[in-house]
């Protein structure tokens, strides 16, 4: 195997010169020469687990005339472009969609003929050409893990190059470029996008705020000076992959095979639940109307109601497990709002809506619509059954109710083989067909039959999972899930699909839905940042000491990462490690929960944002800027907002255990941030523990026993089964768990 060093010069971002070599990958290549001697080069290399990891030399024998980078690529002959590209939570099958150059937020009209049928829409955002040549660049934090490659499915094999996010003390570039039937992956140091770089505000020009590829790059090279060794760290691994799902599975194997990051432990999850429930007592509920609220700000439309998504009808879901009191009542005053004022004689639901007024999706707020991004519906369908099997007797009236709206899901499947991403609600029709939008209606069908009986709703439960593992599982493409990307590859989706498979294996027990949920979780972790960023010294993320380890980006073209995942808890992996055993899912999980307590502001650590004030006590912003996407002054920095990953923080709380107890294995797993071990065990049945509170916070812990073999003893709700523990910051204790 060969790869090729390359030593690129700039004039600002434009590549003037590029002088190449070629190099075997060998323990110790020897040495050669670039640039006309201004540089010596030497290749590292060493085989471990079907990979090859290498540091590539550069050192420098006189001072560069011109600003440079140095690369390592890696050459693919014989290309086609039916291979599948992947850069982690950026690029899914080179992005080789429609493009509209639309101004945000988006709102693609597709004829009414083409409706159903219609292939994805994107807007401007980095992509490969449907034909012809082309290239992406990207920084580092433009992905979740810093590395490129591609799927062949004729020669059913994966190849993929890694490096690391940060090299030299630059931020490295991760590319990938066309030229007729060659194609070649490269890693950079420093990440130069020549020319033009993807870019999404207020256009220079004035014509508006938009996402566009049009911005011209600030990138520029570095300065070399004689002795100075620049050292590229790569790894490439090559491997058979039967199809994507095996290449995906590849691409785990070595996700931190160059850096990785340990899991935060600032924050306990019963402090930072604490705090937003109080918060959401005191902000988030419409005393006029009895609803909680999904923003703050009720002169803003979008913040008032919004079904599903950001938590509108999510919400309310912790309160009515953990609470007996205020917040349990407004949670069941929720559900009855939403289907006494806000559901059609049809069955749906409307999308938003705000002070008597009915809005829809497509952003135009002059008027009422009844446009519906569908996973709206599906979303709050799913957790209105999770919040009618706890409260049934207070919830008696409102069975009826949940029927109409399992029936319009069932009526409109039927109708098209389908759900779409947009319908109007009047007309059932679909019009934006296609994507994963909707794919956690597998699940809220499946549960459907679980609370309410119904044939036809696991029927059509299970003729979706069919569709979707069909037309976007297969493909590798699970998106549109927000409703402002048009059909963007996006991690809402993947989850959506991970928790609509979970359930639809729950509910049947098939083997067919266990191995698309584990095919799902595969995509779903592609989202989740596998590293924790080296933010800019002085920026906010730094000063707090920010682990990125666990945050989810949100799409291809919103370029950011988030604390959690939109907007669910994450323990559909908790439930895959009970149904196969693998302790992968116990980690993954760990990561993304462990992640999320850190950016609640709280009183002694509040989050300062860039509109130079401190969010509130219990405020969540939505990102976790690795990426320069806004601007570069924006990496590392919170924008001032109250946002849905409050609602995850809760969700969390009452669907994760802050302590996991296998007592089949014998093996104990901390979720919350708190240190535990096993003392003792007994015959499978129960163990003894000790824990301790690593946190400067009071907290109550949460400890659930479990044996995996009992299948149905985790659910969709286990909160009453959790031991809660009182735990004093720094406490010590000794605890005994049995079944």
């Amino acid at each position: 195997m060969e790869i090729i060093l390359s030593l690129r010069s700039y004039e600002r971002s434009r590549r003037t010169r590029q002088d190449r070599v070629r190099m075997p990958l060998a323990a110790d290549s020897g040495s050669r020469e670039l640039g006309d001697g201004l540089c010596r080069v030497r290749v590292h290399s060493r085989e471990k687990g079907g990979a090859v990891y290498g540091e590539a030399e550069f050192t420098f024998l006189r001072p560069t005339a011109f600003a440079s980078a140095v690369a390592v690529e890696l050459a693919a002959e014989e290309w086609s472009r039916e291979n599948f590209v992947f850069m982690p939570g950026a690029v899914y099958g080179g992005n080789r969609f429609s493009c509209q150059k639309l101004a945000y937020p988006p709102y693609a009209v597709i004829p009414e003929e083409e409706a159903v049928t219609a292939g994805p829409v994107v807007t401007d955002i980095p992509r490969l050409s449907k034909e012809g040549d082309g290239q992406i660049q990207l920084r580092s934090g433009d992905m979740t893990t810093p590395a490129v490659g591609y799927y062949d499915p004729r020669a059913r094999e994966g190849v993929l190059l890694y490096s690391r996010h940060l090299v030299h003390g630059d931020y490295t570039g991760v590319e990938i470029w066309e030229r007729g039937d060659r194609a070649e992956l490269a890693v950079t140091a420093p990440a130069v996008r020549e020319e033009k770089k993807y870019f999404f505000g207020d256009l220079p020009d004035g014509s508006g705020f938009y996402p566009t590829m049009d911005m011209p790059s600030d990138d520029t090279g570095r300065w070399f000076f004689a002795g100075d060794k620049v050292t590229l760290p790569f790894c490439v691994y090559r491997f058979c992959a039967e199809d994507l799902g095996g290449f995906f599975a590849g691409f785990h194997r070595m996700r931190t095979c160059l850096e990785t990051g340990t899991p935060a432990c600032a924050v306990p999850f019963g402090k930072a639940y604490e705090t937003v429930k109080t918060k959401f007592q005191r902000e988030n509920y419409a005393e006029d109307e009895h609803y909680f609220t999904v923003g703050t700000d009720r002169s803003i439309p979008q913040q008032n109601w919004q079904a599903g998504w950001i938590g509108g009808g999510m919400n309310g879901y912790p309160f009515l497990l953990e609470d007996g009191g205020q917040a349990c009542e407004r949670a069941l005053e929720t559900f009855r709002f939403i289907f006494d004022r806000l559901q059609m004689e049809n069955g749906w639901v409307c999308a938003m809506y705000a002070n008597g007024v009915f809005y829809g999706d497509t952003f135009d707020l002059s008027r009422p619509s009844d446009v519906l991004l569908i996973r709206k519906n599906a979303d709050m369908l799913y957790f209105l059954l999770k919040q009618f099997a706890v409260c049934r007797k207070e919830l008696s009236g409102y069975e009826e109710n949940l029927r109409r709206l399992c029936g319009a899901f069932v009526r409109l499947y039927r109708k098209y083989g389908q759900i779409g991403q947009f319908i109007h609600t009047k007309t059932d029709t679909i019009a934006t067909g296609g994507s994963a939008c909707g794919a956690i209606a597998c699940g809220a069908l499946a549960l459907a039959y679980d609370v309410l009986g119904g044939e036809a709703y696991l029927e059509t439960a299970e003729s979706l999972g069919e569709v979707y593992e069909r037309d976007c599982l297969d493909r590798g493409i699970l998106n549109g899930c927000p409703g402002e990307i048009c059909q963007a590859p996006d991690s809402e989706a993947a989850f959506g699909m991970l928790e609509g498979y979970v359930q639809l294996y729950e509910t049947t027990g098939k083997a067919r839905w266990l191995d698309c949920a584990r095919r799902a979780a595969d995509i779903a972790m592609t989202w989740v940042i596998s590293y924790d960023f080296d933010f800019p010294r002085e920026s906010t993320a730094a000063k707090r000491g920010t682990h990125t380890l666990g945050t989810v980006f949100a799409n291809a073209q919103n370029k950011h990462s988030a604390p959690g995942i939109c907007t669910l808890s994450g323990n559909s992996l908790l439930k895959l490690y009970r149904f196969t055993g693998d302790e992968v899912y116990l980690s993954w999980l760990k990561t993304i929960v462990r992640a999320l307590p850190q950016f609640v502001s709280l009183p002694e650590r509040p989050v300062f944002t860039l509109e130079g004030k401190y969010l509130p006590e219990g405020w969540v912003n939505e990102r976790v800027q690795t990426s320069d996407w806004e601007g570069k002054h924006t990496v590392g920095e919170f924008l001032y907002g109250s946002n849905w990953p409050e609602v995850c923080v809760m969700l969390t709380y009452v669907e994760v255990p802050g302590v996991y107890a296998d007592l089949r294995s014998g093996k104990v797993t901390a979720f919350d941030s708190v240190s535990c071990g096993v003392l003792e065990t007994e015959a499978g049945s129960a163990m003894r523990l000790w824990l301790r509170n690593d946190t400067a916070y009071d907290t109550g812990v949460t400890l659930l026993a479990d044996d995996p073999s009992r299948r149905q003893a985790v659910t969709h709700n286990y909160f009453g089964r959790m031991e809660k523990l009182k735990l004093r910051a720094g406490e010590y204790r000794e605890v005994q768990l049995r079944l």
